[in-house]
């Protein structure tokens, strides 16, 4: 996906599979540990992936337990490719607008919601239109996460694909905002490099000292 961002070329913001090779790419590993974590919640669900990229989480949860999942993205390209590459009778890719869910599927079509690494690629002031989007078709549970704001105030950097980070305050009032009625948790992933060059993820309550906040909303219907 490409698009104009602050006058500049936006590149896309989905990883290449290519790229997804931990030897060759110690840290990419810590994007597989979100969907690893994040099936604790899949298992034996039916699934959808928004903003599923090049289809390789949505693989993965199918092959860690989940019933079924659709991935869906507005990246045709990556759409196609994961197609070709992973899809099966339970496992789908869509070309579909994440603002706009309830146009493709019914309300409370699935289980349970990934939204992996989506929050920071979009722009602000549409947040609220895509939680309400995800929370239509989702019955169950809404899984989100997005990087930690590391300065006090941020400040776009040209070429980049992350229109917005956010800290642990602007989180929690985004997720009041948008899930009232219904119940969250924000945890922390801490990334961490080991002693001879590959990566890790912990799970952690400290959430001014995380790489990443890992949301579980449980919806109330």
């Amino acid at each position: 996906m490409t698009n104009k961002v602050g006058g500049t070329l936006k590149t896309s913001d989905n990883t290449p599979i290519a790229e997804l090779d931990r030897l060759l790419i110690p840290a990419v590993s810590t994007a597989i540990d979100r969907y690893v974590f994040a099936n604790h919640w899949t298992k034996g669900k039916t699934v959808i992936d928004a903003a599923t990229g090049k289809g390789y989480g949505a693989g993965l949860l199918l092959a860690l337990g989940a019933k079924s999942v659709v991935g869906i993205d507005i990246d045709k390209e990556g759409v196609e490719e994961a197609t070709q590459r992973m899809a099966s009778p339970h496992c789908t890719y869509s070309y579909a607008d994440i603002f706009n869910l309830q146009k493709a599927y019914k309300e409370n079509e699935f289980d349970v919601c990934t939204s992996i690494e989506t929050f920071e690629h979009l722009p602000p002031e549409r947040i609220d239109e895509y939680l309400q989007a995800l929370k239509h078709v989702t019955k169950e549970t809404i899984i989100i996460t997005t990087p930690r704001r590391k300065t006090e105030v941020w400040k776009y950097q040209e070429g980049s694909t992350h229109l917005y980070e956010y800290d642990s305050w602007e989180m929690m009032d985004i997720l009041d905002r948008n899930f009232g009625e219904d119940s969250y948790v924000i945890k922390g992933l801490k990334e961490l490099r080991m002693p001879h060059g590959q990566w890790g993820t912990d799970y952690t309550d400290q959430l001014n000292n995380c790489t990443v906040f890992f949301v579980i909303v449980n919806l109330n219907k």
